[in-house]
């Protein structure tokens, strides 16, 4: 099962917080082939929550260039190899009932105000104003000690780094506690 974040630290992080004795459900925004996802599903299942993931499937989508020059949708590309990212998706989720995909563009996805969130992942589209899209349609149903975490922070994406040092300077007063796991370049946003 593919996972190129490496969610254990994800799946230790909400349990050392103790998340999962919040109420309400998981989102990832960025699923690719659906090895990370199934990671969260697993640990709601434990505890009678859904997880929630929005992408577009298309692995052209996202044009934003690493400090190399070279496009993510390149390195989609040549990973996928000709296949379906979708079809690998659904296999890897399959069997899964408490995973929710929303297969669209996450600037056109919102939720309504009773949905609440205990924890969010974003490693969608890596243009800023997506980072800055995806972390509100978390943020603004995120409960109190909730949290949301952003995927390629200071790694060879410069602009994201950037777009989430915006939004943590921007949120500074409704954040209780930033934690980065730099070996997997993930920052943590715990909500106050």
């Amino acid at each position: 099962m593919f996972d190129s974040v490496g969610y254990e630290v994800l799946v230790d992080f909400m349990n050392r917080c103790e998340l999962q004795k919040l109420e309400g459900d998981i989102i990832e925004v960025g699923a690719f082939l659906g090895g990370g996802t199934v990671k969260l599903a697993k640990f709601a299942k434990n505890y009678g929550k859904k997880v929630y993931v929005i992408d577009i499937f298309d692995p052209e989508f996202d044009q934003t260039e690493d400090v190399s020059g070279v496009k993510m949708c390149h390195i989609y590309q040549a990973f996928l190899g000709g296949r379906s990212q979708l079809e690998i998706f659904q296999e890897t989720t399959k069997g899964w009932d408490n995973i929710i995909t929303i297969k669209e563009d996450s600037k056109k996805v919102e939720f309504p105000e009773e949905q609440k969130f205990i924890f969010g992942f974003i490693d969608g589209n890596h243009q800023p104003e997506y980072v800055r899209n995806d972390f509100h349609i978390i943020w603004s149903n995120l409960i109190s000690g909730g949290a949301v975490g952003f995927h390629d922070y200071n790694y060879t994406l410069p602009d994201v780094t950037k777009a989430i040092d915006g939004l943590i300077k921007e949120h500074e007063k409704g954040i209780s506690e930033v934690q980065e796991i730099e070996p997997k370049h993930v920052i943590l946003l715990i909500r106050r």
